[in-house]
C-alpha cells in the first residue's frame, strides 16, 4: 500500500490551531482517554515536552516519562530499579495508547522500555522519531505503529480515534502498521507543518512529568533550575552534509511543503518570556537551529523585537556559508554574544567531497575574524576520528584553527556512523566500516560513550598523534601550540608520547572530571596567582563560597 505525500490542505491542520489556542488543563480530565509519552535518554527532548503540552490542550490525559538523560560520553546503563520506576508511573498512568520517542543510537534501550511497558499494559504502542522516519519498517519490529516524519498531526488523529473509543489507528496517514501477513504498510507522512506558530509551547515544570535517572524518579524538571533556555526558532536546513540526517530528511519530504521553517519573531520571545517566567535561575539562551540569523527580514524583525524586549544574552549555530555581516551585527546589538561555527574538518577537499559541506578555509578565516571583530565568541566544533581524514588533513584542521581569532573554544566530536547516512554508506564501500560496525547495539555504544573524542592514547602513528593535538587545542597554552607546530613539521616519537600523554589527562581532568587531577589544577591555579600576586579571583570566589547557605 502507499499513501500519497503531496502537500494538500491537511483537516487536522484546523485541530491543531483550536489546541494551540486552548489553555493546558491544571488538573487532568476525570475521565476521557489516557496516553503516556516517553523519551530516551534526553530530558531536554523536545518532541515528548511538546506532545504533552499539545495533548494537555486538547483536553486527554496526559503522562509523559523523560526516562534516563543525555551525559555526553557518560550515559549510565539502564538499571533494573529505573525499569521498576517506569512500570511504576505506567501502572499509574493506565493508558490507552504509549508513545516513544526514538534515535538511532537508542534503539536497544526502545527495545528494553517498551517490553517493560508492555508487562504492565496492552495499550498499543507508537514509536516516532528519527529512527521511525528513517526506518519505519525496522521501527516496527518494537513498535506496534511507526510515525514516519513529524508527528503532531498523526498524534491528533490518534487522539479523535481515542475519544471515540478507539484503540485502532490504522489508516491514519503517516503511521505505519502491520498488515494481517506481519507486513509493514507504507501510509506515506503527512505534509510538513507551515505555520509553526500554530504548535503549542513545550512543557515545562508542568503536571505529570516523570524523570528517571541514577535510580531515581522525580517529578521536579531539572529544566527548572538550569541557567540555559534552549530553544528552536525553526525546523529544517538549507544543506545535506553526508553525516547529518538533513541529507536523508530533505530528499525525503521534496513535494511536502517548505523544509526550512522559521516561527515569528513575535511567537519565539513569547516563548522565551514564558521560560524566564519558570526559570528563576536562567542567564542565557541557546538557539537550537541550523537556519537561525540567515533570513535577513525575519533577522531584522527578531532583532529589534528582542533589543526592545531586553532579554538575556543568547548564542546560536550556523553554517558559516550563511553568515552575513549585517545580520550579525543586527543579532549582536539585540544580544548575540557566541556562536557554534562549524568546522568539522580542516580540509577543503575532505570538507567539500567528503562531508559535503560547504565554505573553504579561506572563507572559514574570513567570517570567523569577521564575527571576532562584532564581539561574538566563535566556538568551533571539529569532527576527528574520521577514517577519511589522512595525517596531512589533521595539520591543515591545526593550521586553519591556529589562524583563528583567539582565545579559541573548541569543541571536537567523533565521527559517528548511523544506518543509510551517505557518509556510512561511503565508508561501507570503501571498506573503513563493515556492516557489524552499523548493528544497533554497536551504534548505542559508539554514541553513549565515544560521541564526544575521546582520545587514542595508545598509538603513535601520525594521524592518532596530531588528533590528539587538536583534542588539546582548548587548553590554549604556548605548550600545546609549541608541541602541535613541531609535530605538524616532523613526527617524533618522543614529542607524540608527550601528546597522547596530555591528552589522556585533559581527558580525565575536564571530562571525567577526576578529582585527583581536579585538584592539582586547583593548586596550581592557586599557586600561580599567589606568585603573580593576582589574588583577586581567589578572593572572588572565597566570597561567593562563604555567601552560600549553610
Amino acid at each position: 500500500m502507499n499513501a500519497s505525500t503531496a502537500p494538500d490542505l491537511d483537516p487536522t491542520l484546523a485541530l491543531l490551531a483550536a489546541a494551540a489556542a486552548s489553555p493546558p488543563w491544571q488538573s487532568p480530565p476525570a475521565a476521557g482517554p489516557r496516553v503516556l509519552f516517553i523519551s530516551l535518554y534526553c530530558f531536554k527532548s523536545f518532541p515528548v515536552r511538546g506532545f504533552h503540552q499539545l495533548t494537555r490542550q486538547c483536553g486527554i490525559d496526559s503522562h509523559a516519562i523523560l526516562f534516563k538523560d543525555n551525559l555526553t560520553n557518560r550515559h549510565t546503563p539502564i538499571t533494573e530499579t529505573e525499569i521498576g520506576y517506569l512500570k511504576a508511573v505506567v501502572r499509574q498512568a493506565k493508558p490507552d495508547m504509549v508513545a516513544v520517542s526514538v534515535l538511532a543510537p537508542y534503539v536497544p534501550a526502545a527495545r528494553r522500555v517498551i517490553r517493560a511497558v508492555r508487562e504492565i499494559t496492552d495499550a498499543p504502542v507508537v514509536v516516532g522519531g528519527k529512527h521511525p522516519t528513517i526506518s519505519p519498517d525496522e521501527a516496527l519490529s518494537y513498535g506496534d505503529y511507526a510515525c514516519k516524519g513529524e508527528g503532531e498531526l498523526v498524534i491528533l488523529d490518534i487522539l479523535e480515534r481515542l475519544r471515540a473509543g478507539s484503540r485502532d489507528f490504522t489508516g491514519i496517514k503517516g503511521l505505519w502498521h502491520k498488515d494481517s501477513e506481519a507486513k509493514p504498510v507504507d501510509m506515506g507522512q503527512r505534509m510538513l507543518i507551515q505555520d509553526l506558530d500554530i504548535i503549542p509551547f513545550e512543557a515545562y515544570g508542568e503536571p505529570q512529568m516523570h524523570f528517571i535517572e541514577h535510580d531515581r524518579l522525580t517529578t521536579d524538571d531539572p529544566e527548572m533550575a538550569e541557567e540555559e533556555i534552549l530553544v528552536m526558532a525553526g525546523r529544517g536546513c538549507v544543506y545535506m552534509c553526508s553525516y547529518c540526517v538533513n541529507s536523508l530528511l530533505i530528499p525525503m519530504n521534496r513535494g511536502n511543503g517548505r523544509f526550512v521553517r522559521l516561527r515569528s519573531p513575535d511567537n519565539v520571545i513569547a516563548q522565551i518570556k514564558d521560560r524566564l517566567e519558570r526559570q528563576p535561575n536562567a542567564r542565557f539562551v541557546t538557539f537550537n537551529d541550523e537556519v537561525f540569523g540567515v533570513f535577513d527580514d525575519w533577522t531584522k524583525e527578531f532583532s529589534e523585537a528582542y533589543l526592545r524586549f531586553g532579554g538575556p544574552n543568547f548564542n546560536c549555530e550556523l553554517v558559516p556559508k550563511l553568515i552575513k555581516e549585517h545580520n550579525m551585527r543586527a543579532l549582536v546589538s539585540a544580544g548575540l554574544d557566541r556562536m557554534h561555527f562549524g568546522i568539522q574538518s580542516g580540509s577543503d577537499e575532505i570538507r567539500l567531497e567528503v562531508l559535503k559541506r560547504p565554505g573553504k578555509n579561506v572563507e572559514l578565516l574570513e567570517k570567523a575574524k569577521m564575527l571576532g571583530t562584532l564581539g561574538i565568541q566563535v566556538q568551533c566544533d571539529l569532527i576527528l576520528g574520521n577514517p577519511f581524514d589522512t595525517a596531512d588533513a589533521i595539520e591543515e584542521s591545526i593550521r586553519l584553527l591556529a589562524d583563528m581569532p583567539q582565545p579559541l573554544q573548541l569543541n571536537t566530536y567523533k565521527m559517528q556512523f548511523y544506518p543509510n547516512y551517505p557518509i556510512t554508506e561511503r565508508a561501507l564501500k570503501e571498506g573503513y566500516i563493515t556492516q557489524a560496525d552499523l548493528h544497533e547495539d554497536k551504534v548505542a555504544d559508539n554514541t553513549l560513550y565515544n560521541f564526544v573524542y575521546k582520545p587514542v592514547v595508545t598509538r603513535l602513528d601520525r594521524k592518532t598523534v596530531l588528533e590528539n593535538c587538536v583534542y588539546l587545542i582548548p587548553w590554549n597554552t604556548a605548550l600545546v601550540w609549541w608541541l602541535a607546530k613541531r609535530l605538524c613539521e616532523r613526527n617524533n616519537p618522543v614529542l607524540g608520547a608527550l601528546a597522547n600523554v596530555l591528552a589522556a589527562w585533559r581527558y580525565q581532568l575536564d571530562f571525567c572530571e577526576n578529582p585527583a587531577l581536579v585538584w592539582l589544577r586547583r593548586l596550581w591555579l592557586v599557586s600561580k596567582m599567589v606568585a603573580t600576586g593576582n589574588l583577586g579571583p581567589l578572593r572572588r570566589k572565597l566570597a561567593r563560597l562563604l555567601a552560600r547557605p549553610a
